[in-house]
């Protein structure tokens, strides 16, 4: 995986240190190929939810992969460009306008240098990742872009302690992947990973001369 760009997105953050700021659930239309979400158990307009269109709105529907601008919403359903809907696909949609979604990118590129520095010292750019390898570049792209922004609707709770906490963090995890501690590579092991290896024993004084004379010669 080359060291380029996020590893996270605007999205994952927003889920992370928002507060209600995603709506999901399944489409009850009970048709297909419906160019609508429809959710009869939500009301998409209250002011718990405030879905708005042509702010930039993303509309994902996580079952087909399709994801589009909301450009239309009424209190059961949203309309969003290219993406349509069959009986019981499941969506996401996140309540950030085009302006934060692009904040918050703007700092998740920011923080994602700190992560390709760390893997070009340790040889990880090039390597392909382990399975859970992923998840947590994720995790540590959007903690470590925290310690620089605060979205809007974000927790208050996070506190200049707190935010100086997480930056700690960052940069113990960042550190085990610089010397090699924390390898995140696939069927690779940390530097700290524990081995155990074989010794040949020596039951005599003849058998321990011999062992250490082979140890010469294998030493060059």
């Amino acid at each position: 995986m080359a060291c380029t760009g996020r590893y996270a997105s605007a999205w994952q953050f927003a889920a992370f240190f928002c507060t209600g700021v995603i709506l999901s659930n399944v489409d009850d239309s009970g048709g297909a190929g419906n160019l609508f979400l429809t959710d009869s158990t939500v009301n998409f307009l209250a002011p718990a939810n405030q879905v708005e269109a042509g702010v930039g709105m993303i509309l994902y529907n996580t079952t087909a992969n399709t994801s589009g601008p909301v450009t239309a919403v009424t209190a059961h359903t949203i309309t969003a460009t290219g993406v349509t809907w069959d009986d019981g696909d499941g969506y996401r949609i996140v309540l950030i306008d085009a302006i934060e979604r692009s904040t918050i990118e703007h700092y998740l590129n920011i923080a994602a240098s700190d992560l390709h520095v760390a893997m070009a010292q340790s040889g990880m750019c090039d390597c392909t990742l382990a399975s859970w390898a992923t998840g947590y570049l994720q995790k540590l792209n959007i903690i470590d872009a925290a310690s620089y922004y605060q979205c809007r609707c974000g927790q208050p709770s996070m506190t200049d302690e707190l935010r100086g906490r997480y930056l700690d963090w960052c940069n113990t995890q960042l550190q085990a992947i610089r010397e090699g501690k924390l390898e995140l590579c696939d069927g690779a092991t940390g530097a700290d990973f524990p081995a155990l290896g074989y010794a040949s024993p020596a039951w005599t004084d003849w058998s321990t001369a011999e062992l250490i004379v082979d140890y010469e010669q294998a030493q060059g």
